[in-house]
């Protein structure tokens, strides 16, 4: 059982891991078979696939089910083979990738008596070295997006790929300031990072393939490289045999590759201390209690698998997790204590947080709502959000598969691909019959149904009524790109996104809303409604209880990772099966919509 990549990447978190991983030491100098190779990576890259699809405001993935992870594998694979077809435009010379696996490159190598072991995406090999490509399904976004307004740390240079602005030999501050520069070019090196996580991975890689070549006597030139998602990449609509075809538009391919050469060589020392650590925690083998830290990675999709057992300290209700932006730490005398700082020395609940601490009005807030077992309410400015909606009201609410390839016309990479929607129509206030006042839509199978979607719904909206949503973002986003894929019904959904109230105005708060209505900045910045069973989340499925009977427990589909694959497994279904399913996620949607009704029916009843 050598230590693969995947296995290294996570064994350097902490020494516990690998105690609880029943490392047997005997193995460790043997090989893995790329089978077992691709089943221990198959879990991280469906997490790193559902980490880029959804936010960390949204759905329940670090708690759903394997086989719903399972909906995303065949997409993964898809882009390896994209990448590995495109490459040949790229790199010149002989490529070697897989369709079916078998037949990848690999490399191992024995460090201090450990062999370690990784296999190689694209492996390309020319008269001028070796080029490595690791396959990710993440998109150019993350990196293009690290410089100042303006620029990218990265260009793209003569050949199409993308470079970092030094490694092109230009002059940065032609570009931006060299602190900016700097600046962003450090988050590469942080593997805790969105853009780091990757860059950690393939200098991981790296460190197994040059040891390997040295053991070998051998010295050649390796270059490494990243191959991503291209955000900028619009599918033209173009199939054959009912698949897309992702051929080069407007100069664009459907994969990005980025030379990560450099940064990579500079992780070398690091990962070589890495490596010196797990042989450490290798001899050792010890299950006790570490402390736990950021390396636990424990609201994030890509967490520990052992958190677990290791945060199994904290309180089910009422962690230090519950308050609101923990992330920034706590402070006192200008001190900064982080809230690892906290949960290793004992403080794992709210209350164990002394008052000093709490810097933060919202936190002192939330701590005296948890003490008294009461609600926190500012009745004023509650009203105040509840005399800017009018009637009749919409409460609009969607669904989508965010899939890491466009699937039709007008769709980037990990576009959200509206599939259904939910209408509840308030005709005054408080008057809203749930199955009689509600219309919607689910397309019926995985042809492009979106036109008729969108030709229903702005049947059923107006142009001048105002629609209700939870947390706006999301809903204006799919309406603006709705309206940019559909010209002809552009003005309508561009009026109907303009006609957008956010209902979590009224139950957080929303500080131009409120700074325009005459409030303060500090106390339009502070949130209208807290109680404690919120435990620091404003999610619908959170606040909905506080007002309501209406519950999900129980529910067939219940939340929107199950909504995106139940839509995903319509091909698959049989009829009574699909028929079955077609009726919970129409149950489901209409669900998140008559949710809206009760919570703002309940606000108003709770400051009459």
């Amino acid at each position: 059982m050598a230590i693969t990549k995947t296995k290294f990447i996570n064994y350097a978190r902490c020494p516990r891991y690998v105690a609880l991983d029943d490392l047997k030491k005997e193995k460790l100098d043997s090989m893995v078979k790329l089978e077992d190779y691709k089943k221990e990576e198959e879990e991280e890259h469906i997490m790193e696939l559902l980490g880029n699809m959804f936010d960390g405001e949204g759905n329940d993935l670090i708690d759903v089910r394997n086989e719903h992870l399972e909906t995303m594998m065949p997409y993964y694979n898809k882009v390896e083979i994209l990448a590995g077809e495109l490459a040949s435009k790229y790199f010149k010379g002989k490529l070697k990738f897989s369709k079916t696996t078998y037949n990848q490159e690999s490399f191992d190598a024995v460090i201090d008596n450990i062999r370690y072991l990784c296999y190689v995406d694209i492996y390309n090999e020319n008269e001028d070295g070796i080029n490595i490509i690791e396959v990710k399904a993440t998109t150019t976004k993350k990196y293009l997006s690290l410089g100042s307004k303006d620029y990218s740390i990265f260009k793209k240079g003569v050949d199409g790929i993308y470079y970092l602005l030094e490694d092109l030999n230009l002059n940065i501050e032609d570009y931006m300031p060299l602190k900016v520069y700097e600046k962003n070019r450090e988050k590469l090196f942080d593997r805790y990072s969105s853009c780091g996580h990757y860059i950690y991975d393939v200098a991981v890689q790296r460190f197994i393939i040059e040891n390997d070549m040295k053991n070998h006597g051998e010295n050649k030139n390796i270059k490494y490289y990243l191959a991503v998602l291209n955000s900028n990449y619009v599918f033209d609509g173009k199939y054959e045999n009912a698949e897309p075809i992702y051929d080069t538009i407007d100069g664009e391919d459907i994969i990005s590759y980025i030379d990560v050469t450099s940064i990579t060589r500079d992780l070398m020392d690091k990962i070589y201390l890495d490596s010196k650590k797990i042989n450490k925690y290798i001899s050792d083998l010890n299950v006790s209690r570490v402390p736990l830290g950021e390396y636990c990675e424990y609201k994030k999709t890509v967490k520990c698998k052992y958190c677990p057992l290791c945060f199994d300290i904290l309180p089910e209700k009422h962690s230090i997790f519950s308050y609101m932006n923990n992330n920034f730490g706590f402070k006192n005398n200008n001190v900064k204590y982080s809230i690892y700082d906290f949960i290793n020395d004992g403080k794992v609940s709210m209350l164990d947080v002394p008052d000093e601490f709490l810097n933060r009005e919202k936190n002192k807030i939330q701590k005296g709502c948890v003490i008294s077992g009461k609600p926190y309410v500012n009745e004023k400015k509650i009203k105040d959000g509840i005399k800017q909606i009018t009637y009749p009201l919409y409460h609009l609410d969607f669904e989508t598969f965010p899939c890491p390839l466009p699937r039709y016309k007008g769709e980037r990479p990990y576009t959200q691909s509206v599939f259904q929607f939910s209408l509840h129509i308030e005709k005054e206030p408080g008057v809203c019959d749930k199955q009689k006042d509600h219309y919607g839509y689910l397309a019926p199978d995985h042809k492009d149904h979106r036109l008729d979607l969108v030709k229903y719904m702005c049947e059923l909206i107006p142009s001048d009524k105002m629609v209700l949503v939870y947390n706006d973002s999301f809903e204006k986003t799919r309406l603006k790109e709705l309206a940019y894929i559909f010209p002809e019904y552009k003005d309508k959904l561009l009026k109907i996104r303009d006609n957008v109230f956010d209902l979590m105005n009224v139950v957080k708060t929303k500080s131009s809303l409120y700074e325009s209505l005459g409030y303060s900045l500090e106390e339009a910045k502070m949130f209208n409604y807290y109680n404690p069973n919120m435990d620091g989340s404003f999610s619908i499925k959170k606040v909905l209880p506080l007002f309501s009977n209406l519950t999900y427990k129980g529910m067939e589909v219940a939340n929107g990772v199950e909504a995106m694959v139940t839509y995903a497994s319509f091909p698959k279904l049989l009829p009574l099966d699909y028929k079955h399913k077609y009726q919970k996620l129409i149950e489901y949607c209409s669900q998140d919509t008559y949710a809206m009704f009760e919570v703002l029916d309940g606000l108003r009843k709770t400051v009459k």
